[in-house]
């Protein structure tokens, strides 16, 4: 295995439960706006902004164009309709976000642990004032040299964009011994497959790999990763 000495760390179903985070912030803005929760609805609001930041890692969408749309498609899902402001929504949906920080458990002992041989990095996909105030409330960032955002980057993951900007800060004497680390085949693996980097997988659900992106390694669980890496 090749020595690393920097570990970039995608942020979300990595190591923050994005998945738990969404769901309170939605339930927030629903309530706020005389909306009944469902776990139905949330589910087809997941699937709608997906859908979009896909698009976005793609390039066929802009950061602008998707948190100005993403609301209104739901919306428009819903029997009635309602007469809400979808732009607002997203806005009151960012603020709640961002007050959302928690991780998964054993996140907070793999970054400590691993922060005492290597430089660990965020590299993260999203708006940059929502990433950040969540990083920074959260009880890894203290392990962490810096977090990355596409929104200040002006290109996502997988984009080289991307990590032109990431390794720009960081050094690009720093390449050969990076790793990227996430859960996402389409944005972290590719683009690290991109960029020239290795890549680590995080799979701990045990998907299917039906693409052609191949990882360097598949890491199913954190103690895996400590395994491989101390």
């Amino acid at each position: 295995m090749r020595k690393y000495t920097t570990l970039l760390f995608d942020a979300d179903m990595t190591l923050f439960d994005f998945d738990g985070a969404e769901k309170v912030a939605f339930g927030i803005v629903m309530s706020s706006h005389g909306i009944q929760y469902s776990d139905a609805d949330f589910e087809r609001y997941r699937a709608i902004n997906a859908e979009l930041w896909e698009m976005y890692s793609r390039g066929e969408v802009t950061k602008e164009r998707l948190q100005a749309t993403r609301f209104g498609m739901f919306f428009e899902t819903l029997d009635p309709v309602p007469t809400v402001d979808g732009e607002r929504v997203n806005a009151e949906y960012v603020d709640a976000l961002a007050d959302c920080s928690e991780i998964f458990d054993g996140a907070e002992s793999l970054c400590k642990k691993l922060s005492e041989k290597y430089e660990l990095y965020i590299v993260t996909n999203g708006v940059s004032r929502t990433q950040k105030k969540r990083f920074y409330a959260s009880s890894i960032c203290q392990y962490f040299k810096d977090i990355f955002v596409s929104e200040d980057a002006g290109a996502p993951k997988p984009m080289r964009g991307y990590f032109d900007y990431v390794f720009e800060r960081i050094g690009e004497d720093k390449k050969e011994g990076s790793v990227i680390i996430g859960d996402s085949l389409t944005s972290d693996i590719a683009g690290g497959n991109n960029f020239g980097i290795d890549t680590f997988w995080y799979n701990p659900n045990g998907k299917r790999n039906t693409t052609d992106i191949i990882p360097t390694r598949v890491i199913g669980s954190y103690s895996g990763l400590l395994e491989l890496l101390l």
